[in-house]
């Protein structure tokens, strides 16, 4: 099958070549008596396939409302019926062309709308039983084969128009799992963009203040802090474009020698007891979010003198001296950095404890 023609494409062509024989029989069985009138009668059989086209069209889509389906099927009966008188007064001897039409439409009503279609077969075939008795036709015959064509379509395109609608929801599933892909990739690019550019943009203040301090009273240091800023813009800068990309790859003992180094040049004094060798890749990331989320919010929040880094399996604290201005789970980053936790089967805890310290505790699952 070529690659340009969808299923859906191949089974709507199939479905519409079955009714398409509508055009044939009508044709052939009747004889109009002056080339006007051939057309105007051609005109009319081009109206019905319009409106019966409009109805199938009715009876593959998902989302057609019953009062549009029975729009659809109401004009598909009018047509029928002003194509009555024509086709059983020009009708070859012994011919039904009106009966093939109402075959036809009756089959097509059935398929969108399943009880009003029974209606209008059984409507169809009284019509054309009454055709029969005022052109001399057989009454048998017309109402055969009204209600035979009826069924067979019916039974040939129940398959189709189930398998069409079969592939259309696995169509709307493959969009909602594309959906589902780009929302979770804005997500992470949006947590790893919040991890680098909250971490190191605290950083980045908080030297550019402390440069701004030394530039009357030592300029030389004033000079190196700024040679710092400069270095740690460029750096978040890659950092930015390759959490963009996907590229990051933070572990935990990176990001424990980072923290100490940030801490160490705000003047708090740090301990870490951390055995990160042993931990898995996945954990390690995790925590390593932690630990970058909670040493951005001692920077920025918090008035702290001290920071403790410890783990213990199953179980990673975080605490500083600082709680009166340290913030609680209310706050953004923790929030999501909870739920990420959550989602990896950790629990992460936040809040002062005793002795006006500010606890950041994650519990891994055993």
């Amino acid at each position: 099958m070529s690659r340009y023609l969808s299923p859906r494409l191949v089974v709507l062509a199939v479905l519409a070549s079955s009714f398409a024989w509508v055009l044939v029989f009508p044709v052939r069985l009747t004889r109009p008596p002056t080339p006007a009138l051939t057309v105007v009668y051609g005109a009319g059989l081009v109206l019905f396939v319009a409106a019966q086209a409009v109805v199938l069209r009715a009876a593959v889509s998902l989302d057609q409302p019953r009062r549009t389906r029975l729009r659809a099927i109401s004009g598909l009966v009018v047509v029928a019926l002003a194509l009555w008188w024509p086709a059983f007064a020009w009708a070859e001897p012994d011919r039904t062309p009106w009966a093939w039409l109402a075959g036809f439409a009756a089959g097509a009503a059935v398929l969108a709308h399943p009880a009003a279609g029974a209606g209008t077969a059984i409507g169809l075939a009284a019509a054309a039983a009454v055709g029969a008795a005022v052109f001399g036709g057989s009454l048998p015959v017309n109402v055969a084969v009204v209600l035979g064509i009826a069924v067979a379509l019916w039974l040939a395109g129940l398959v189709l128009v189930w398998l069409l609608r079969l592939l259309a929801e696995a169509e709307a599933g493959r969009a909602a799992e594309a959906d589902l892909a780009i929302a979770q990739e804005r997500l992470r690019v949006s947590r790893e963009l919040h991890d680098v550019l909250g971490h190191r943009l605290g950083i980045i203040a908080l030297k550019a203040e402390l440069a701004g301090d030394l530039v009357t009273s030592d300029p030389a240091r004033a000079a190196a802090e700024n040679e710092q800023i400069r270095e740690l813009a460029a750096t978040t800068l890659a950092e930015a474009r390759r959490a963009v990309h996907g590229e990051t790859v933070a572990d935990l003992a990176t990001q424990l020698a980072s923290a100490e180094l940030v801490l160490g040049s705000a003047g708090i004094d740090t301990a870490v007891d951390v055995d990160a060798s042993a931990l898995p890749v996945g954990t390690s990331r995790l925590l390593a979010a932690v630990v970058r989320e909670a040493v951005t919010n001692v920077l920025r929040h918090s008035a702290a003198q001290t920071v403790s880094i410890t783990y213990a399996h199953p179980t990673l604290r975080i605490v500083n001296d600082g709680a009166q201005g340290d913030p609680t789970m209310s706050g953004t980053g923790l929030a999501s950095l909870a739920a990420r936790c959550a989602a990896a089967g950790a629990r992460l805890v936040a809040g002062p404890v005793d002795g006006g310290r500010f606890e950041v505790r994650v519990e891994l699952a055993p």
